[in-house]
């Protein structure tokens, strides 16, 4: 719980309290001896609710406070809110720089490249270089890695397709975000780490045009996996997460996706990808019980 703020012990509450609970903001009044203080459940709507706060206080509408927010009200409120959160845009990037980035970085391309059908933009972050003569054709093999390096990693930032970019982004959201609350740094060795392990095992598998953020991601679930499972806990993944996303693992490799119209999965690189988390996270584990044993 986070205190939003304290008010003297004969302020009225009322209003403030009930436009809260319209806003789905769960809070607690706490009665001392001079004072009352406010306090949120979750810190992250802290934002939000001292918008609505300051609004209800600026608006002085003591006339009857048992009556309900008019909508007028309550789109004001919806306003303030909006506006603080943009006002707090750069504390967020300050708190997940590398996730906000990727994720941006990830729309972009795929506005640029109207999601996999701008072919010459999709040529400069494609594994494989696409070469545009008669007609359109990959230019296979590993030779030309040592030239351009970057197409080791770049092939996360592709998606083909709104259902598997929003997909994607949602879980690199939330993801990302659990682990760079912890360090900023793991989270950009994971990135590199499973981006590499992802890209290069689907390209080894088949010459093709792949892309997206899902092995990054499963390479993330695993890493989260091995330190909670094996650690205190620090990260709290719902197991039913970690389930739903083995058995949508599970069930690509079968080729039911294709089967049903999702279209071909990437399936090597989202097993490369969760390798390389499962590893990272146990070469985490070891390192922490060596130095706990030095101690």
């Amino acid at each position: 719980m986070i205190l939003l703020h304290s008010f003297p012990a004969n302020t009225d509450l009322t209003l403030i309290t009930k436009v809260l609970w319209q806003h789905k903001v769960p809070h607690r009044v706490r009665f001392l001896t001079h004072e009352q203080q406010l306090w949120l459940q979750d810190s992250e709507q802290y934002s939000i609710a001292h918008a609505l706060m300051q609004e209800v206080l600026r608006s002085g509408n003591k006339e009857d406070q048992s009556q309900s927010i008019s909508p007028s009200h309550i789109n004001s409120s919806f306003i303030v809110a909006i506006a603080t959160y943009f006002a707090n845009a750069s504390t967020w990037f300050k708190l997940f720089p590398i996730t906000l980035l990727v994720f941006a970085v990830s729309v972009l391309v795929a506005l640029s490249s109207q999601l996999g059908s701008q072919l010459k933009t999709v040529a400069w972050f494609s594994f494989f270089p696409l070469e545009f003569d008669a007609q359109v054709y990959l230019v296979t093999g590993f030779g030309h890695r040592w030239q351009q390096p970057w197409r080791l990693i770049s092939p996360v930032l592709l998606h083909f397709g709104w259902l598997h970019i929003v997909f994607n982004l949602l879980w690199w959201l939330d993801l990302g975000r659990r682990i760079e609350h912890q360090s900023k740094l793991l989270l950009a060795m994971l990135l590199i780490v499973t981006s590499l392990s992802g890209n290069v095992a689907q390209a080894w598998q088949q010459a093709s045009l792949f892309g997206g953020l899902s092995g990054v991601i499963y390479g993330l679930l695993g890493y989260i996996w091995v330190i909670d499972r094996f650690n205190e806990p620090r990260y709290h993944l719902p197991q039913s997460i970690l389930i739903f996303m083995l058995l949508w693992l599970l069930l690509g490799v079968t080729g039911l996706f294709s089967v049903v119209g999702f279209g071909s999965i990437a399936n090597m690189a989202h097993l490369g990808g969760l390798v390389a988390g499962v590893g990272w996270g146990f070469l985490h584990t070891t390192l922490w019980r060596k130095q706990f044993n030095r101690r």
